[in-house]
């Protein structure tokens, strides 16, 4: 009897997410009245979904737009049936834009990439771009004067974006300041934030000071474009996929909501990163290497705030 209260004690620990959740802990958690409310639950279902968003008593309008991101071949991509609540209650479209794989992926082939990845099984998706672009200027930018996204993005008042943040997966900081910034663009507004905002036309490889910059501007754009945005942070399990040391999978802690960009990303980044079973010399590493500056570049803009109120809504 004991070896069977031993080996079921150590199959439920295998279960426990690497990442220990001692809320108190989140770096820029604060009890400043004034500060964003980031809301939390460990239900990662689409009820969870739902009921982080619920929190939000965002103003739905009559056209609601759900940035997603619909992935490329191979990817590691949200959950769709997450989704299948927040759809019902505001009738959303769930939308994303072209990516830079050339001419020959069209907005047909992404769409396609939609179904096969399960989006359009449980709501009504779009690209965008798929009728051209428009600029949306950028006010104050250290480098973007305008960045550009999709035509269709003038049909919609109320905007939700939803991500799956996967801290060690993709270099660039992964959320919903790049969900809304380089996810947000059109091919060529993508090639205007790549470069810095030097060229409309052409894909480089900056530096990872210009790529943060230019997804601070570019964020700065899309919330003066359109002022009713709620967004949302999936934090459940994935394969981790880059080269920082020491890594691993965190496993399914939970979702996040808030109005704010700028809080919402770093409270994601303080559950994997802070929170992280690391020493203090490999979470920095892995904040250089996520460029993780990003948040402070977006929050001297004047999109959001690094420091919020975090409440559970599982208590």
């Amino acid at each position: 009897m004991k070896r069977i209260i031993t080996l079921t004690l150590a199959l439920a620990a295998a279960f426990v997410p690497l990442f220990a959740q001692d809320f108190q802990k989140l770096a820029h958690r604060t009890d400043d009245p004034t500060a964003p409310a980031v809301y939390f639950t460990t239900d990662i279902s689409a009820q969870g979904l739902l009921k982080v968003y619920d929190a939000l008593n965002q103003n739905i309008g009559k056209n609601v737009a759900i940035k997603v991101s619909f992935g490329a071949p191979g990817e590691q991509v949200l959950d769709a049936k997450l989704l299948s609540g927040l759809i019902a209650k505001t009738g959303g479209t769930m939308v994303d834009c072209n990516g830079l794989s050339g001419n020959r992926w069209t907005a047909a082939m992404n769409l396609a990439l939609a179904k096969e990845n399960g989006f359009a099984a449980v709501g009504k998706t779009q690209m965008l771009d798929d009728q051209g672009d428009i600029d949306l200027p950028v006010n104050g930018g250290r480098l973007l004067t305008y960045t550009r996204t999709g035509s269709r993005f003038n049909d919609y008042d109320t905007f939700i974006a939803v991500h799956r943040f996967k801290l060690h997966y993709l270099p660039a900081l992964g959320g919903n300041i790049k969900n809304i910034s380089l996810c947000l663009a059109s091919r060529s507004g993508k090639c205007l934030i790549h470069s810095g905002g030097t060229d409309a036309n052409r894909f480089h490889n900056m530096s990872a000071e210009i790529t943060m910059q230019s997804f601070a501007d570019a964020t700065k754009a899309a919330l003066d474009a359109k002022k009713n945005w709620a967004f949302i942070n999936v934090l459940d399990s994935f394969r981790v996929e880059d080269s920082c040391r020491g890594a691993q999978n965190p496993g399914n802690i939970g979702i996040i909501a808030s109005r704010d960009v700028v809080a919402i990303d770093q409270c994601a980044v303080d559950f994997q990163i802070g929170l992280a079973p690391a020493d203090d010399a490999t979470k920095s590493a892995w904040e250089t290497q996520h460029q993780v500056a990003v948040l402070k570049y977006a929050e001297d803009l004047g999109c959001g705030t690094r420091h919020y109120r975090f409440i559970n809504l599982d208590e």
